[in-house]
């Protein structure tokens, strides 16, 4: 049964491929269905190569989002270097396309730097600047230069009744394909839309890629299923098996990160607790008004961005965590955030009234060596003198720090007679040794 769906799949590609000269764009996400789409293309044009026919461009597209699971990310970027090993030994017409989001629209740049509430159902701001703006854009600029282009994307209706729905409301044309929402002469087809769970591990446990097994992907599904053995080969309509998590580590859409959870639960995983500890701090300090500022950034009274106390709390926090993890040897050569991310973020804190480059001091004080300085905040130089009144008059340099900061805060603002008194508070704060909050 599943062979003729594997030879009806494969036929029905070879067809369409030769129908037309579009390139096509294959996504891949390492995960179990876009895995057997990608490798349900790359048989089918080893048949075509063996029968002469020419061979147009394929993309294989991947998203890297910056704050996948470092085990995802591991996983995904040694498989697509298996990929392009394979392309490059048996010349085939592929090409591999990591995409990222620009260092302006990264996670830790918003949430981080211009202080973005941690996302949910109801601001789900990530998704959008993180996965789909970068894929548009290349998409588009495909589209543009080859006229149309086909996607092949691994959804399935049976991997929900809402992906079902959303399958069943396209609007097919002769061909099968539909069109996209937002690229011009852009076309989706799904090629195994119609195929169950059992026969997708069935087919992965059975065939192996061109490229490899895929052994080291069923130890992740069975590490974040929660099982002690999920037993995919003998077991593909396990319900754990298909529901585990490709996704971010900081991921606070989903109530609980179970995948994360479950992988914990095994020997040798237990490191990634402190990450596991970070999210949920982020998803807690969302619904927590006195972490963010009382104004959004267009001067609405309503709950606005993280405060920047809170914002440095949370960077000096994951620094920290990844220089534990990278002593442990967890890490690797990666880090949980990138330099270019650091200084983004510094820069966005300047816009907030830190003058002192705080990003760049947590940076520094964690081995991070970042070479930064701003024409606009105060230098080495300017700092030493500030510090050495400070040090004189017996002010704390964090004082005045806050209190240039809450004078920023004001900058844009017709009334200030509230400054004066957040002022003094902010130095009664200080002087009964309580914590401020700027």
């Amino acid at each position: 049964m599943l062979d003729t769906k594997i030879r009806s799949v494969i036929n029905k590609l070879k067809k369409e491929f030769l129908a037309d000269t579009r390139p096509w764009v294959v996504t891949f996400s390492g995960g179990k269905d876009s895995t057997t789409v990608l490798q349900l293309v790359t048989e089918m044009l080893l048949e075509l190569r063996t029968e002469n026919k020419n061979l147009k461009k394929v993309y294989i597209v991947s998203s890297d989002t910056g704050v996948e699971m470092p085990v995802i990310e591991d996983y995904t970027g040694n498989k697509l270097i298996q990929i392009e090993s394979y392309i490059k030994k048996e010349k085939l017409n592929m090409e591999v396309h990591l995409l990222k989001p620009k260092v302006t629209d990264s996670f830790w740049t918003l949430l981080l730097g211009k202080g973005y509430p941690s996302p949910n159902q109801n601001f789900r701001w990530c998704t959008d600047r993180m996965k789909i703006k970068p894929a548009t854009n290349f998409l588009k600029s495909l589209t543009i230069k080859n006229e149309s282009i086909l996607m092949l994307l691994g959804v399935r209706s049976d991997e929900s009744q809402a992906r079902a729905q959303s399958i069943e409301k396209r609007d097919e044309n002769h061909r099968g394909f539909s069109k996209h929402n937002d690229i011009p002469n852009a076309f989706v087809y799904s090629p195994i839309k119609n195929w169950t769970n059992a026969d997708v591990w069935t087919y992965l446990s059975k065939y192996p890629a061109p490229w490899g097994k895929h052994n080291d992907m069923m130890v992740l599904y069975d590490k974040g299923s929660g099982e002690a053995d999920c037993n995919i080969a003998l077991n593909p309509e396990a319900a754990s098996c298909g529901k585990t998590r490709f996704g971010c580590w900081v991921c606070t859409v989903v109530s609980k990160d179970k995948s994360m959870e479950n992988m914990m639960r095994n020997k040798g995983d237990e490191w990634m607790e402190p990450l596991h500890h970070f999210r949920n701090k982020l998803d807690e300090y969302r619904y927590d008004h006195s972490k963010r500022q009382p104004r959004r950034r267009n001067g609405q009274k309503s709950v606005g961005p993280f405060l920047l106390s809170v914002r440095k709390d949370f960077l000096q926090e994951l620094l920290e965590i990844e220089q534990s993890l990278i002593q442990q040897g967890k890490m690797g050569n990666k880090k949980l955030i990138s330099d270019e991310e650091i200084i983004q973020i510094q820069k966005e804190w300047l816009h907030d009234g830190d003058f002192f480059e705080s990003a760049i001091k947590m940076a520094h004080s964690v081995n991070r060596l970042i070479n930064y300085e701003s024409v606009k905040s105060f230098n080495g130089e300017d700092r030493k003198f500030i510090e050495a009144i400070c040090d004189k008059n017996h002010i704390p340099v964090k004082l005045i720090e806050d209190l240039m900061q809450k004078e920023h805060s004001y900058r844009h603002q017709i009334k200030r007679t509230k400054i004066f008194t957040d002022m003094e508070k902010l130095v009664e704060n200080f002087a009964n040794g309580v914590v401020n909050e700027v």
